[in-house]
This record gives C-alpha cells, sequence and structure tokens, in this order.
C-alpha cells in the first residue's frame, strides 16, 4: 500500500485490498488510521501508535523499518461495528523521488497459524527482541480465533462438497433406472432411452433429472409436448 507523507492511502494492491476484507478502490484518498482504527472493544489494541512510530522512524531515517509481529485488528465489513482479529509482519520502507521523501510503502504479511506465530516470536527471542507475556497471549488468542475461522470454512466447504457429490451420484442413479424403464418400455438401447429424456427436457424445459425421476416413480413415460 503507498501512502503519502500525510499518510494518506495513496494506492492499494490487489492483494492488500483481499487480505483487509475491502473493495477493489475502496481504500485510495483515506487517512489511513480513519480506514484502519484501533479496535475500540480491545482495552489492549496499540496498532495505530505501533504502525505510526514505525511509519515516522521509516520516512525519518529513510530506511526499512521491519516491524515485529503485530495484532492489528480490521473493521468487518459485514458488521460496521464490530473488529475481526489480524496478527501481521508489517514492512514500512519510504519512497524518495531523488533523495526527496514523497512517501511510505506499507507491506504486510498475515500471520494466520499458530506455528506461524511461534516461529516468528522464536525467532525474536533469538534476536533478543523480548515479547511480555500478556502482549504474547493477546496476539496468540487472536491467530487462535483466525484459526478456529479457517476450520469452520474448510468444514462448511467439505460438507458442501460432499452433499453435492451424494447428489451427483443420486442423480446418476435416477436417470440410470429411467433409461432402464424406457429401454425396456420401447425397447430402445442405452444411447435412444438417454436421448429420449433429452428430447423431453428440451420440449417440457424441464431438467432431465426431474424427468428421470417422475418416469421413476410412475414407472411410465411422460407425455412430450
Amino acid at each position: 500500500m503507498l501512502l503519502d507523507r500525510d499518510l494518506r492511502i495513496r494506492a492499494a494492491s490487489r492483494a492488500y485490498e483481499q487480505a483487509t476484507l475491502r473493495e477493489h478502490n475502496e481504500l485510495p484518498g483515506q487517512y489511513l488510521f480513519e480506514a484502519f482504527p484501533d479496535n475500540p472493544k480491545d482495552p489492549q489494541s496499540d496498532g495505530t501508535s505501533k504502525l505510526a512510530s514505525s511509519l515516522e522512524v521509516a520516512m525519518s531515517s529513510g530506511h526499512t523499518h521491519k516491524m515485529r509481529l503485530q495484532r492489528y485488528d480490521i473493521p468487518d465489513p459485514a458488521a460496521p461495528e464490530e473488529f475481526l482479529p489480524k496478527v501481521w509482519r508489517p514492512t514500512n520502507s519510504p519512497l524518495l523521488d531523488h533523495g526527496e521523501l514523497v512517501g511510505v510503502v506499507h507491506c504486510v504479511k498475515e500471520v494466520s497459524e499458530s506455528r506461524q506465530l511461534l516461529a516468528e516470536v522464536a525467532r525474536d527471542v533469538e534476536h533478543g527482541d523480548a515479547w511480555d507475556p500478556a502482549e504474547l497471549l493477546h496476539t496468540f488468542e487472536a491467530v487462535s480465533a483466525v484459526e478456529a475461522g479457517l476450520h469452520a470454512q474448510r468444514q462448511e466447504s467439505l460438507a458442501l462438497e460432499n452433499k453435492q457429490l451424494m447428489r451427483a451420484i443420486e442423480t446418476r442413479d435416477v436417470i440410470g433406472q429411467a433409461k432402464g424403464v424406457l429401454m425396456e418400455r420401447f425397447n430402445i438401447d442405452a444411447g435412444g432411452a438417454f436421448g429420449l429424456l433429452t428430447r423431453l427436457s428440451q420440449q417440457t424445459n424441464t431438467r432431465v433429472e426431474q424427468i428421470a425421476r417422475t418416469l421413476v416413480e410412475t414407472k411410465r413415460p411422460p407425455r412430450s409436448a
């Protein structure tokens, strides 16, 4: 995401928009901390102050500043008064034009798994960057919530796939039974029976599956138009 010197958003990549659940071209023109305020329901929220400090370091020093893991909840587009827990690894780089500061490039990497969080924390500790236990717990809670949401989505997707598969199998069986009824009644082969079902579907503007189901239930072919 590209910010000007006043921290107003000038451009955002599609990947950034998707990560923050924003519509295409929704962000440009907004002040950064109005678009992404602190979660008012979270007394431990410090995302805006930490990010502001990092941006100031990057712009004043002229060098990239890498933040450590930061919990920074984002507004829920489905519920304007609610926020979704998120954890990021932000990086802020000054944007220079012939040596003159014109803005800053803000990049983020979302951390959405506990193992990612633990690996990042271990790396921080190795470099002498200690974590306050309360801050670590606060951050871990956000990642756990994200994991739970992703698990629920996967379960829902799997249930839908299973339902679609069962329906496909059921539909195939019903059509097969209907073909058998037509083959026996009209002394035709499987190809001819399916062709008849298709013609009936076209003539009556009815799905083949529905015609087949009716045929199997009544044991007699429906009248064509």
